[in-house]
């Protein structure tokens, strides 16, 4: 197994390629869309993608991102990208071992992550069934950058020249939820990230845009509990 770090500026456009192993990809922070010629997926902060063997993909950045990569050539991927369903326990080894520098210590932690990464089940990600429209685009990147409940489509619509009727067919037909379903995913995936860095949950639910603090402590329980995706 092989583990690699990666800093992508916003903006940024990987070129199409492919690696001789399946490659797992975990984004610690940021978004952004991980595409083969088939199909994609739309990365946010705390999510997990396997990318199979042999598949030309690319990776658009939405927000400046840290990702950590990792490589298992025995592993069988499928013949498509999928998120898989990120643990309590795999969150937990990835953040550590981005600081971890014991060489004794850190092959233990590999050889648990390896484990873990093995049987992480498929989990319902943010997949999309076309190229994204530049206007949807548009309204990923803003939320992407600064997620906050807040945010609403109709101030949304006018900031990517669409409509509010036409962003939300473009999200039934490109990401297959609802903006509501996937404003509610990204911001409860930085809550998560915040709580895994020690913020207290009441400066997260202000940051996040949450004036009431019980309804962010019942949507952020409920986002624990189940898996992700919309």
């Amino acid at each position: 197994m092989n583990l690699w770090y990666r800093d992508y500026p916003q903006g940024a456009l990987t070129a199409l390629h492919c690696h001789g192993g399946s490659q797992f990809c975990y984004l610690h922070r940021g978004g952004g869309v991980i595409s083969s010629q088939a199909a994609g997926v739309l990365l946010v902060a705390g999510q997990l993608c396997l990318i199979p063997a042999g598949l030309a993909h690319e990776f658009r950045v939405l927000r400046h991102s840290r990702l950590t990569l990792i490589y298992l050539d025995d592993l069988d991927g499928g013949p498509e990208l999928t998120t898989r369903q990120v643990s309590p326990l795999l969150a937990g080894l990835f953040e550590r071992l981005a600081d971890m520098a014991e060489p004794g210590l850190r092959d233990a932690y590999l050889t648990v992550l390896a484990a873990e990464l093995r049987q992480a089940p498929v989990a319902a990600g943010f997949m999309l069934s076309a190229a994204l429209d530049v206007r949807l685009l548009r309204v990923l990147e803003r939320v992407c950058r600064h997620p906050s409940i807040e945010y609403g489509l109709a101030e949304l619509a006018a900031d990517s020249g669409a409509s509010v009727r036409t962003l939300n067919r473009l999200f039934s037909q490109q990401l297959g939820c609802s903006f509501r379903q996937w404003r509610q995913q990204v911001v409860m995936g930085r809550a998560r990230q915040l709580q895994q860095q020690g913020q207290p949950l009441s400066r997260i639910a202000l940051e996040l845009g949450y004036g009431d603090f019980s309804a962010f402590s019942h949507a952020f329980n409920r986002f624990l509990r189940e898996p992700a995706g919309p």
